[in-house]
């Protein structure tokens, strides 16, 4: 008998839809996406798709695959039979044997391809641990197993479990697609805003008077900035000094610590912090803000959070401790706790990196992940401003510090933690319940990029409308990258505005030289987001969304500076049964941004700490910024 690598023929077709032999012989690390051939083609070609465990037989050239479910079409075997022993080299079935190894469910697809001479094979394709196998059809009845098949990535590049939710989404709905390409382009002529001097930390929107229009805050070491866009213009200027700001931060946080209803900063400048306070003209009184021993572990992140404090927010400390809880009283004096963590020993753990603050069990109170260099601890909110004892975490931060960012990166309603500071490359998905297990090598191309470089600063958005959450990668020595989510945990290189790839920024060396923070925000409040960078050298640099007709759609729900709920709150969007994600929303800087590519109905569900779930459905037909207000039980 001829081994099953031998009928296999140069380029050849599943159901009636090709797979160019250009892809199938692709690399791993450079497989493109095929514009013709997705998910939603693979499905709707297969005759039957299976979710099956495959495990070693009687030999380690038979395994078996035990059928869990069928999907589509239908079969009477609970077992089928998979020969290795005509694979087309060994070396390619001792891989399947590690995949097998491992465990968990694997995807079996049937269909029928055209062979050498236009005869027809049935055949079939094995998704097991982030890998495609292809396998051919016996007389027998068995399944042959040929070999791994590198080009199929171009279909699906991502896990396993991941392909089955998308095999579900398509078999659940009529108009399902799984995007190709990015499908957008930045505006000519970018806007350069300003060339700043010193060390500038990060540049973030800010949504100073609670209606939707973000200024652009800049914090540095010499003096943090305001940069607002004027009406119907694409022009920034500076208002720094109208609203008296004050300040130089390499740590902050924005929220209402005067409890005047109004958005303040905490800045800290690496010796002290200050409190500026929003006053009713929309200027800012500065004021020492004496933390006492919260800063005797020092300062690398600061976060607004609510304490229970009707009146104000209050604020977390991370340092090289324990992260310290801060309350403010009314003359704003402060009272820091630190947070208990038994058991836990901070050295074993390494480095400290941020705290991050979010809902991340589903519960509606925050939680506090303190992210360290080998781990992490998990203090799970019980109230706000209470917490459980911390307990370990397997999020690991590595050498980050800048560059980590909450998102919900495959859609299930859960914020998940992507870390690409420094070094380090991980992506931290959550069960939902709080529990995190790292999958940076099934996230689709982004994980192909040169690891090499220093990554300074990420940010989750929806750069495209699309509802899925997109990634923005700034790296302290290349030019940035953005990567179009797919679904599912699954991301493509945004090649159509790829700065250096479209020569978008010549006169600063097209962002080659690195930046050092960045963000995707709706400058202009057309509905679409921009970006925005620190480059470098100091320069502050905007890349507008292409938006000429205005047909860009998008609903922000915001969590107001003055409201019951001091934030975090997780908001999640939905179009039918498809989740759109969930954000982490404060006051001011954190808002939920969901966009929509047709006119029709977004459902936003939100529940404030220990409420009921709310909801609100918008009806969205014309493009630009719908805004819902996130309001109290």
């Amino acid at each position: 008998m001829k081994k099953a690598g031998k009928t296999l023929g140069a380029g050849w077709v599943f159901g009636a839809v090709a797979v160019p032999a250009l892809l199938l012989a692709a690399p791993a690390a450079q497989a493109l996406i095929n514009p013709r051939f997705t998910p939603v083609q693979l499905v709707k070609e297969s005759s039957l798709v299976l979710v099956v465990d495959v495990k070693q037989g009687a030999s380690n050239t038979n395994y078996v695959m035990t059928v869990r479910e069928v999907l589509k079409g239908k079969t009477e075997d609970k077992a089928i039979s998979l020969d290795l022993s005509l694979a087309r080299d060994e070396a390619s079935a001792e891989i399947l044997r590690k995949l097998a190894s491992a465990g968990g469910p694997a995807l079996f697809f049937v269909g029928t391809f055209q062979g050498e001479g236009g005869t027809a094979e049935k055949r079939g394709l094995l998704h097991i641990q982030g890998q495609w196998a292809s396998c051919v059809a016996s007389e027998k009845g068995q399944w042959l197993y040929d070999n791994l098949d590198q080009g199929f990535l171009a279909v699906w590049n991502g896990g396993s479990d991941m392909l089955r939710r998308a095999v579900d989404y398509v078999l659940g709905d009529e108009e399902a697609y799984v995007p190709v390409a990015e499908g957008i382009s930045w505006s000519p002529e970018p806007l350069k805003v300003a060339t700043l001097d010193g060390a500038i930390r990060s540049v973030r929107p800010v949504d100073l008077a609670g209606d939707g229009k973000p200024v652009l805050f800049v914090a540095r070491d010499k003096g943090d900035q305001l940069f607002a866009c004027e009406k119907g213009v694409r022009k920034l200027i500076n208002i720094t000094a109208d609203r008296g700001l004050q300040s130089s931060s390499q740590v902050y946080a924005w929220g209402d610590f005067s409890g005047q209803q109004r958005l303040d900063l905490v800045s800290y400048d690496g010796k002290a912090v200050t409190l500026c306070a929003q006053q009713a003209d929309g200027k800012f009184k500065s004021s020492p803000l004496d933390l006492g021993k919260a800063l005797e572990g020092g300062c690398i992140s600061l976060s607004a959070l609510d304490v229970g404090v009707r009146e104000r927010a209050g604020l977390l400390v991370g340092g090289n401790g324990l992260p310290v809880l801060v309350v403010l009283n009314a003359e704003g004096k402060a009272t820091g706790t630190a947070l208990a963590a038994p058991g836990i020993d901070l050295a074993k753990l390494g480095k400290a990196s941020v705290c991050l603050v979010a809902d991340f069990d589903g519960d509606s109170f925050a939680d506090i992940l303190a992210v360290r260099q080998e781990g992490s601890i998990l203090f799970r909110g019980e109230a706000p401003g209470k917490f459980k004892p911390g307990v370990d975490s397997a999020v690991k931060g590595g050498d980050a510090v800048a560059g980590v960012c909450l998102g919900d990166f495959d859609g299930d309603g859960s914020l998940d933690v992507l870390v690409v500071g420094g070094s380090t490359r991980f992506m931290w998905h959550n069960d939902g319940k709080g529990n995190f297990t790292e999958r940076f090598s099934v996230v689709g191309e982004m994980m192909t990029h040169d690891q090499i470089v220093r990554g300074a600063d990420s940010m989750a958005g929806d750069v495209n409308n699309d509802g899925r959450q997109d990634i923005l990668q700034v790296y302290a020595d290349a030019s940035p990258v953005t990567y179009f989510a797919r679904g599912f945990l699954s991301f493509g290189h945004s090649h159509a505005i790829d700065i250096n790839e479209n020569n978008l920024l010549p006169d600063a060396n097209n962002a080659r030289d690195g930046a050092q923070s960045g963000c995707l925000a709706d400058v202009d409040g057309d509905g679409a987001q921009d970006l925005v960078l620190a480059l470098a050298k100091g320069d502050v640099r905007v890349l507008f969304r292409s938006n000429e007709q205005q047909e860009s759609r998008a609903l922000m729900a915001v969590l107001p500076a003055g409201g019951v709920a001091k934030g975090p709150v997780k908001v999640t969007g939905w179009i039918g049964k498809r989740c759109l994600g969930a954000w982490n929303v404060l006051p001011g800087v954190g808002p939920a941004w969901f966009g929509r590519e047709d006119s029709g109905a977004v459902t936003m569900k939100w529940c404030l700490p220990g409420g009921k779930e709310q909801s609100k459905t918008v009806v969205l037909t014309k493009g630009g910024v719908n805004k819902v207000v996130i309001s109290g039980q």
